[in-house]
């Protein structure tokens, strides 16, 4: 199997790696679809994702875009948590810009905001014709975690996989400007997965 990615040294002989995924997803966009023309649409989703992607401070690699989605994978250790939240405002501070910006543009108001979902465990990569796919149980997980039942649109949420890997001594917050809770799910077919969630629907609602 070949990998070009830079983490490729992470990969061992059986094609099996820890790896970090991190899917920023966009709230409010089936209702964007149903309100605004195709063409208007289009544009206003390209130029969000591009804002998103804009930001890659992590250094991530992109599986695909899936919609209003963007997978993000990285092979290798966790990232500390100062770091996936620094990761996270500075793709939600490009976003509201640029959502602000096209709100100007288009002369309409554009209700739509930032979640990102972060994971952490064992996957693989597999070929379909031109494609490389991600493949693993932590994907399918993964994707559930994005139908979790919280409230808020603007978080960022990491499971607990991921959270049990970030050393404790970085565990310094750099910015109080949201409130956090531990929650647990239910998925059919799948067992319950945990994760803390960083809601920073206070501060949408202050700016």
């Amino acid at each position: 199997m070949k990998h070009s990615n830079r983490f490729s040294s992470y990969i061992p002989e059986s094609g099996i790696v820890d790896g970090l995924l991190f899917i920023p997803d966009i709230s409010g966009f089936t209702q964007l679809v149903h309100s605004t023309d195709a063409v208007t649409g289009k544009i206003i989703t390209t130029e969000l994702l591009t804002a998103i992607i804009s930001q890659n401070q992590l250094k991530l690699d992109i599986s695909e875009v899936e919609g209003d989605a963007v997978l993000f994978y990285r092979y290798g250790a966790a990232p500390s948590l100062q770091q996936l939240l620094l990761q996270f405002k500075k793709m939600e501070t490009a976003f509201n810009t640029k959502r602000n910006e096209l709100e100007k543009r288009f002369e309409l108001t554009i209700d739509v905001s930032l979640k990102v979902i972060a994971h952490y465990g064992q996957m693989t990569e597999y070929r379909v014709g031109p494609f490389t796919k991600l493949y693993g149980e932590v994907v399918v997980e993964a994707h559930r975690l994005l139908k979790n039942a919280v409230q808020s649109n603007s978080y960022l949420l990491l499971s607990d996989s991921l959270y049990s890997k970030i050393a404790v001594s970085d565990n310094e917050i750099p910015h109080k400007d949201f409130s956090s809770a531990r929650l647990c799910e239910a998925y059919r077919s799948l067992h319950q997965l945990c994760f803390t969630c960083f809601d920073f629907t206070a501060e949408q609602k202050v700016a």
